[in-house]
Parts: C-alpha cells; sequence; structure tokens
C-alpha cells in the first residue's frame, strides 16, 4: 500500500477551505484531517486544489502545426502540449480538434497527425495528464461526415461541437471579425452576398446527420459561438445540451433559461474582454450565466481566471470559483471520479502558490503520482 500526507495546507474543498493533512492512499484521496498532522509532505501553507479539468483546449494544434504548413513530430507535439497543460494545472484536458478543412488543406493533414501523436505519447507512456478528445466539427465543410466517420469509435471522445462561422449565420458578427483582420469592405460585403446566394444547404444538412449521429452514439452536442436567441432555440430544438461560448448577454442568458450548460473562455475573463468583440465572461459570470471554464487557447488561463472570479466586483468564494474548472466540468462529462477533494476521489491534485498575487502552480499530482 502507497500512501503521501500532503500537510500543513489550505485545502480547498466544495464549498470551504481548511488547514489541514490530506491523505492519499493507493492513489485516491484516504482522509482528510484539519489541524496539523503528522506529514511525509509539508505544503508550507499553500493551497491544496483538486486538479482542474479542462474540457476546450485548442493547443495542440499550436505544437502540432506551428506554422502553416509546418507539421512538428507528432510525439514531441503530443508531450510538450501536455507538459505545458501539467504546469497551468490541468489533470484532465479535452483536446479540441477541428473535423472540417474548409480550404485549408493543412486541417485535414492535421487531424489525424495530432490523433496518432496523443495516441503513440500515451501507449509510451509519456503522458503526464489524461487526454480525453472533443471534435469541433465545421458545418460548411462538404464532406465532414465522412471526415468525422474515422473517429467516432475513439473511446476518448466525450463530446462533439457543431460550429458554424459562416456569414448566413449572422452576417453582423462575420463583418466585425473581418474587419478586425483588416481586410476590406467590399471584399467582405462581397463574401457575405455570395453566401446568400448560395444559402446554406450544406450547413443544415451536416448539422441534422450531426444531430442524429451524436444522438445514436449517446455523446452529447454542444451549439457554439451562438449570438441569437434563435441559435439558442434551435440547439433546444434540436436536443443540444451545451452552449459552448455563448458570444453576447442575448444568447447567455438564452441558453441559461433554456437549461444549456454555458462553458466559456479563460482568456477572456482573466483579460476582462474578448480578443474580439465578445462579450466580456465577467459580465456573463456576474448574471450567473457560466457554469464551467474552460482554457481555449491558453492553457495557463484557467487557474489565472479562478483567482480573478475571486476579486472584486465579483468576489466569488475560492471554493465557488475553483469548481467551475474542476467539479463541474467534471459532473458534466460523468468524470465521477474526479473534480474535488472529497473522500474515495482519485487523488488529482494541485499545490498552488500566490507570487504577486498570482497563482503559480508548485507540484501537480496524478492519480496519487507526483508528476511536478
Amino acid at each position: 500500500m502507497t500512501e503521501v500526507v500532503l500537510g500543513n495546507a489550505s485545502v480547498v474543498l466544495r464549498d470551504e477551505v481548511v488547514q489541514g493533512t490530506v491523505v492519499i492512499r493507493d492513489g485516491l484521496i484516504a482522509a482528510i484531517d484539519q489541524g496539523s498532522a503528522h506529514a511525509n509532505v509539508d505544503l508550507e501553507g499553500d493551497y491544496l486544489l483538486p486538479g482542474l479539468v479542462d474540457v476546450h483546449t485548442d493547443h495542440l494544434e499550436k505544437q502540432s502545426m506551428p506554422r502553416g504548413g509546418v507539421f512538428w513530430n507528432a510525439v514531441n507535439a503530443a508531450r510538450t502540449h501536455d507538459m505545458i497543460v501539467c504546469l497551468g494545472g490541468t489533470t484532465t484536458v479535452f483536446d479540441s480538434l477541428v473535423v472540417g478543412a474548409v480550404g485549408n488543406p493543412d486541417r485535414l493533414a492535421l487531424l489525424p497527425h495530432m490523433l496518432g501523436g496523443i495516441a503513440a505519447a500515451r501507449e509510451a507512456g509519456l503522458l503526464k495528464v489524461d487526454h480525453l478528445l472533443h471534435l469541433r466539427c465545421d458545418l460548411r465543410e462538404g464532406e465532414l461526415m465522412e471526415q468525422l466517420a474515422p473517429h467516432l469509435d475513439d473511446k476518448t471522445l466525450r463530446f462533439v461541437t457543431a460550429m458554424d462561422d459562416g456569414p448566413n449565420r449572422d452576417p453582423d458578427r462575420y463583418r466585425r471579425n473581418k474587419f478586425r483582420k483588416g481586410i476590406a469592405t467590399d471584399v467582405v460585403e462581397a463574401e457575405i452576398a455570395a453566401a446568400a446566394a448560395k444559402g446554406s444547404e450544406t450547413e443544415q444538412a451536416n448539422r441534422n446527420r450531426l444531430v442524429s449521429l451524436c444522438r445514436e452514439l449517446g455523446v452529447p452536442l454542444a451549439s457554439h459561438d451562438d449570438t441569437r436567441q434563435w441559435h439558442i432555440d434551435e440547439a433546444v430544438r434540436f436536443g443540444m445540451t451545451l452552449s459552448e461560448f455563448p458570444i453576447t448577454l442575448e444568447s447567455g442568458r438564452a441558453a441559461k433559461a433554456a437549461g444549456l450548460s454555458v462553458i466559456a473562455g479563460s482568456p477572456n475573463v482573466v483579460l476582462g474582454r474578448s480578443h474580439g468583440t465578445n462579450v466580456s465572461v465577467r459580465d456573463l459570470a456576474a448574471e450567473g450565466l457560466v457554469d464551467v471554464l474552460c482554457s481555449d487557447y491558453v492553457p495557463a488561463s484557467m487557474l489565472h481566471a479562478v483567482w480573478q472570479l475571486t476579486q472584486p466586483p465579483l468576489d466569488m468564494s475560492l471554493p465557488e470559483a475553483t469548481a467551475m474548472a474542476s467539479a463541474r466540468p467534471a459532473e458534466l462529462f460523468g468524470l465521477s471520479d474526479r473534480g474535488e477533494i472529497a473522500l474515495g476521489k482519485r487523488a488529482d491534485l494541485i499545490r498552488v502558490r500566490e507570487h504577486d498575487g498570482k497563482p503559480v502552480v508548485h507540484n501537480v499530482w496524478v492519480g496519487g503520482a507526483r508528476v511536478v
């Protein structure tokens, strides 16, 4: 029997922070004792949090294809991605990978490249954290279902997102995004007119097929980047249960009212704004419209967002903010063995110390084994 006793810690439980000791036995949390007790690891008063559960990060793409047309060694990319995720405090990560090329042939080759790298690194014992799969399906892709089919039997697949960033979905948003990238007005308007003339038959057909497929497989399906009430109404009509990145107050309020679980990006929380023109997640959180945080495009952002949510004007408790990045995502996706510091749970834990008021990860345990 292997036992580790982490003492002198500020233990972040689901509803409170206690000063005490956590006993790990055979990879599970065996005891939580308040006050001082014999420990073989002294945390020196640092915070002990549950390992974070990140349900959306596209960071693997950046490691696998650092420049257009440059495909990095797949195993090396997977391991680098894994290390960076782990150092951010995440112990379970959903690698969020795009299905659909839509004019970018690199994307077509990138998906199997990344999946192969993760599988090979896992088999070689090179990964420190648990990797699960989240597929983001571009509904504009004419061969979407053919590209998706080879990956549907992946045992790590946990959910699918239906993405439609074309001009027909929301022309105003399309304009804003294109103008922000410096594309000329006449070019943008020509693209919108061409899309309107063509219609959205491909997107609608793919959405219908994706809904049926996910229902058949029992895989949760998320809507994505919703801006309007009707986007949420459509998601509900299709039986979707997740709203990933509602980017206006209108869609955030509609998603919450409809009972959808809302997933929002942590970089937005840290910055206090979107990197584009979307709603501030702090504003969504202030109205209680956010259920789960994810790192989106900055793996280290989740822990920093947790700390940010405890600051004015939101003033969440540390346990409440932590749960948005650990217990809630674990519960949402049926990972009942992790996500909080509680008896019998897997000992996925992170030791965090504040430096200049910001959280820094000092140690990480996954299944009771110290990996950082």
